[in-house]
Formats: structure tokens, sequence, C-alpha cells
């Protein structure tokens, strides 16, 4: 698994750094170079926002896993976290992370490397551990992931996914009709694809050959809890937040779920102290 796992996470930086020059090119960057500019500028929206603000999002320490450009991470150190970290393995979307934390006059910082090997001393770190849009499609090893993500945070500390559903990836906008499924939800083999990964301006170009995965929700909540997190909340909603060719999914009159909010919590305790308690 180790081995497997390793080809496919080297397969996939090769395929993001790839796309990063073609995001650069188009005007979704060029407005987070102007909105990065003006002070408190976030690119959140308002149930991320809102999530992250239960949380206790000021005066935190975040970690924001599979970063990409940043974003995401500078918008929350905007919005009032004390610390923010990001981890990504593609070195071309940190460069342009570090790029926006420049021009917000921010002091986030981007670390470098495979997400399932993060070193240890950034263990027990964080208030929050946050994972955005389309993330858990990228990851050969759910069970490895969590096991990350728990290690990162401090005890107590809340793990946030607010991502895409699964569901949706049972659809492709492009065919012929949209609205039949294209892709069975319960496919344990990754999709093997060289297509574009520039989902700002859906430009093709030739793309490295890259895996992506269509984990199902009772997977991710499964490796979750495997991991010693304990789910506190999960919240599906009917608007899309992956690429825009998905908006046509919306407003529906038999509407299925387009995205979902998970947040897990770190035990305060160890387990063998958690079980003593209990009796």
């Amino acid at each position: 698994m180790a081995r497997d796992r390793d080809a496919i996470v080297a397969a996939n930086r090769k395929a993001w750094d790839a796309a990063a020059d073609h995001h650069r090119a188009h005007d979704q960057w060029r407005d987070l170079v102007e909105g990065f500019a003006r002070p408190d500028y976030s690119c959140l929206d308002a149930v991320l926002t809102g999530h992250l603000r239960d949380l206790g999002l000021a005066g935190a320490a975040v970690a924001q896993l599979c970063c990409n450009n940043g974003r995401e991470l500078i918008s929350a150190r905007n919005l009032g976290a004390a610390e923010a970290v990001g981890f990504d393995q593609a070195p071309a979307f940190l460069a342009q992370a570090r790029e926006l934390n420049a021009i917000a006059g921010q002091d986030c910082r981007f670390v470098e490397g495979d997400v399932f090997a993060i070193p240890a001393e950034h263990n027990g770190r964080f208030d929050i551990a946050l994972v955005t849009i389309g993330v858990f499609g990228w990851l050969p090893d759910l069970a490895g992931f969590f096991a990350v993500a728990a290690r990162l945070l401090k005890p107590g500390g809340a793990f946030l996914a607010y991502e895409e559903h699964p569901i949706l990836n049972m659809f492709e906008p492009a065919q012929e009709d949209p609205q039949k499924p294209a892709n069975a939800y319960f496919k344990a083999e990754p999709f093997v694809e060289a297509v574009s990964l520039d989902y700002y301006g859906n430009r093709d170009y030739d793309a490295p050959p890259h895996y992506w995965y269509l984990h199902r929700l009772g997977d991710i909540i499964t490796r979750c809890v495997e991991a010693g997190l304990r789910l506190e909340r999960l919240e599906e909603y009917p608007h899309n937040i992956n690429a825009a060719e998905f908006d046509i999914y919306e407003d529906q009159p038999a509407q299925f779920p387009l995205s979902y909010a998970l947040i897990a919590r770190k035990r305060s305790l160890p387990v063998t102290a958690v079980q003593r308690s209990a009796r």
C-alpha cells in the first residue's frame, strides 16, 4: 500500500505542478491578487466563514492540509487566526501561495512535502485543521490522511472539511444527458486520467496522468472516527462549491446534495483515560 500510495502521490504532484501556470493565466488569479491587496479580504463563502468562527477562529492556530495556492488559509488569517500554516506537495502552487501571502502582508507559513509525511514537529500545534474543496478525491489513503490530521491537532482541537459531496462525482456535466449518472457511487478503483486540471478556465492542455478517487461519505466519516476524532456535526448543502460547470445541478425539482461540512473533534484526553473516566 505504501509503495502504491507514494507512486500515486508523486504522479498527482506532477499533474498539479503542470496546472499552476494555467491557473495563473485567468481572471480568478487576478481577482485574488486584487482582493488580497485590500486589508481583511477573504475569499471564503458565508458557510465556511460561519463554521470557522463557530470553532473559535479568532486567536486560533490553523493548519490547512493540501492548501493549493493558500487563498483559504490567508483568508482565515485575515479573519483573525493567530497562526496559519499550509501544507501541500506542489511547489508551483506553494509559490503562488507565498506570493498572495506577501500581497496580503500576512505571515502565513507554507510547508512543502507529502501530506502523509508532515514532520512530527507540527504535532499537537493546531486548534483547527482545515480541508477544502476537492481534497479527499486526491487521497489514495483516507486512513493515513486522517491519522495525520489528528496528530496535528491539540487535544480538543477541531477538524473541519468543507467539501464537494461525493454524490456530485457520479455526474458529468459535459455529457449528452448531464442529469443521468455517469459514474458508480461505489466505484472502488480510482479514475486514471491525463486531462486538464485547469478548473479556473477549463482549458485543455497535455496533462501528466493523475489519480482521482470517488470516496463515499460513509468511508470518509468512518476513517475520521477511526483516527480518534469525535464526530460533532455533518451538514449537507444544495449549493455547488465545485467548478462552475456543476452549477447546472443547483435548484433542481428533486435536489440532491452538492456539498457538505464535516466537523470532528480530537479527544481532550487519551482514549484510555476517557474509557477509565466513563467507568
